[in-house]
């Protein structure tokens, strides 16, 4: 999550003041798009009273406590597209080529899902039933498509989509998913919650060179428009007369998994950093060659014998998976996102490790390592779910529940002479304090007036039973600190709730990315 000012997220001021006025729709069998009006018919509409109206409800401003506004490139993952794609100056720039796709929400079989993996966070298509976007591309007379899916394998079964037309040009789009389905399997989009929504913003054939480059202001997967929220397909801004008012962001910054002690740091007194030699020793490396160690830690090539499964094996002694069950690691390659099975493919890592009781090594499944740009330091947490590939080895002992007694970390299945670049890898345990800590949150939205909740609980995110310890917390821009005593509370593992409130009414509220063990 990155914070933002006010003005970093109101990318909407770029489109024409008589936007909001004229979003009309456009018949196009179920398809809707909006267009603005003329500057005659503009400038003869009579004056309107100032009105103001909240925000209305968005998957990514709801379930990331991000927003699609392009403030930041964790915005959109533009590793699947085929040209080039980037996050800057407040906008998504597209390549217009064959396979421009844009995956908003993605997943896929047979990997560890983690971050926004949709596996996670599904899509309910029953509160979010329209996709808008405010798109510049420089085509006519073409088309774009929308396509869903309900399964991670993104066969034509589990999927449905839409085609839309294009206009040439800056446009405001607002396109009714539940309306109809027309392409792959025609899956209806509230036939089940969707785990993949991918936006191809101009369809160009595959015999076709490029057609310039398309850019994207915003992207809105929205709530259908009520008395409440007539213009619901818009960002917050202000259009013409009528201003649309932000929903909060909720940031939870702390109690985090970074602040848990490391494994190596407990076990060695000093953690596994790549780019010191000291740091690495007693490591063993099996198909690569080590090229170098600077900024960007240990640079190697996969190398033979089994060029496809370079290894490193970690120094350990046995320990508890369920009190080390945070992996994190950071690590980047030359080269783009590709998982086939073929030179420059193989972008993915795995953790190997074994557990007492039995020498068979237990196999996790896949972890997609995305292009640099789109992914800093991955962090998973190895008990939230089975990690285990599903063609593991007999016994499946998985990590939950057992002492692991070797680990070891495959950085990339790339069966080329691939080239990559390792700068850490911790197991942490959960968070810790004695008698009392702070709690430390933002809101990615903030305006004057906002106010805080804060709650904790021994359940995980979402369950009942969680007690505020902080009620109507003046919100200050940027970071905000509340005091967690223990007091009367026992001594145990528990997760915080923030609940932050806009001048507006609208809320919003996000929990810890890791619980903390208080200790009386």
């Amino acid at each position: 999550m990155h914070q933002r000012t006010r003005t970093t997220h109101r990318r909407t001021q770029r489109l024409l003041a008589t936007t909001l006025a004229a979003l009309t729709v456009v018949a196009a069998g179920a398809i809707g798009v909006s267009s603005p009006p003329t500057a005659s018919a503009a400038t003869s509409a009579p004056a309107a009273a100032a009105a103001s109206e909240p925000e209305g409800g968005d998957y990514a401003t709801d379930v990331y406590d991000d927003a699609w506004d392009f403030s930041n490139a964790a915005d959109l993952n533009t590793s699947f597209t085929s040209g080039a794609a980037s996050v800057s100056g407040g906008a998504l720039h597209v390549s217009l080529v064959h396979g421009d796709q844009l995956f908003l929400v993605h997943s896929i079989s047979g990997s560890l899902p983690f971050g926004r993996d949709g596996a996670l966070q599904p899509v309910d298509t029953s509160k979010y039933t329209r996709l808008s976007f405010s798109m510049n591309q420089p085509m006519a007379s073409r088309i774009g498509a929308i396509y869903w899916f309900t399964c991670r394998e993104q066969t034509a079964a589990c999927g449905g989509g839409v085609s839309f037309p294009t206009t040439q040009g800056k446009q405001v789009y607002d396109i009714d998913l539940a309306a109809s389905s027309t392409l792959l399997g025609k899956v209806p989009w509230k036939s089940a919650k969707m785990v993949v929504l991918r936006l191809d913003p101009v369809v160009i054939r595959s015999s076709e060179g490029s057609g310039g480059t398309a850019t994207i202001d915003w992207i809105r997967l929205h709530t259908a428009q009520d008395a409440a929220h007539p213009h619901a397909a818009l960002p917050p801004g202000t259009y013409g007369t009528t201003t649309i008012t932000p929903k909060p962001q909720t940031v939870v910054d702390s109690p985090n998994p970074s602040q848990g002690a490391d494994l190596a740091a407990v076990q060695r007194g000093r953690s596994w950093e790549f780019s010191s030699g000291p740091a690495t020793t007693g490591m063993r490396y099996q198909n690569l060659t080590q090229i170098t160690r600077d900024s960007r830690g240990l640079t190697a090539r996969n190398a033979p014998p089994k060029q496809n499964d370079p290894r490193i094996a970690f120094p350990v002694s046995a320990f508890k998976g369920d009190t080390w069950h945070y992996l994190q690691f950071d690590m980047s390659y030359d080269g783009k996102f590709d998982l086939s099975d073929k030179p420059g493919g193989g972008k993915l890592a795995r953790v190997i490790w074994t557990a007492s009781g039995s020498g068979t090594p237990q196999i996790g499944n896949d972890i997609l390592t995305y292009d640099s740009g789109n992914q800093a330091e991955v962090t998973l947490d190895l008990t939230a779910r089975n990690p285990l590939d599903e063609n593991a080895l007999s016994p499946k002992l998985g990590w939950a529940g057992r002492t692991i007694t070797s680990l070891r970390f495959d950085p990339n299945e790339d069966p080329g002479a691939a080239v990559w670049h390792m700068k850490s890898l911790h197991l942490r345990a959960d968070p810790t304090a004695t008698g009392s800590t702070s709690v430390r949150f933002h809101d990615a939205a903030w305006v004057a007036g906002t106010t805080a909740e804060v709650a904790v609980g021994t359940q995980r995110p979402g369950s009942h039973g969680y007690v505020a310890i902080a009620k109507n917390v003046a919100v200050a821009n940027g970071s905000n600190t509340v005091p967690f005593r223990l007091g009367s509370m026992a001594a145990g593992r528990y997760w915080v709730r923030v609940t932050l409130t806009h001048p507006n009414g609208t809320t919003s509220t996000s929990y810890s990315a890791s619980p903390i063990v208080m200790r009386g």
